[in-house]
């Protein structure tokens, strides 16, 4: 499956994962939402040219990239979003 990357950051414009205190939030649900995912792009940040520790490199969009269904991540994290900011206008 090719992912859509057109979609993904057009998803990014409404909801923000890197924003500023949001990413490691996103990080986390995406851990427990999708854990296989994580853990596969665990593995990459700790085989990467990164200084960092792995858990400090991963970021959404490598998650993303080992999510087969990309409908179910964009609905989850919609919903994540929309329940955790409720007062927010996503457009």
């Amino acid at each position: 499956m090719t992912k859509d990357y057109e979609r993904f950051n057009k998803f990014n414009e409404t909801y923000d994962m890197y924003g500023d205190g949001t990413e490691e939030k996103v990080i986390e649900f995406l851990k427990e939402r999708f854990p296989d995912a994580y853990k596969k792009a665990l593995k990459e940040a700790d085989d990467g040219i990164s200084d960092f520790p792995p858990e400090q490199s991963v970021n959404p969009s490598m998650i993303w990239g080992y999510i087969q269904n990309d409908d179910e991540f964009f609905e989850s994290v919609e919903n994540w979003f929309k329940e955790t900011f409720p007062d927010e206008d996503f457009g």
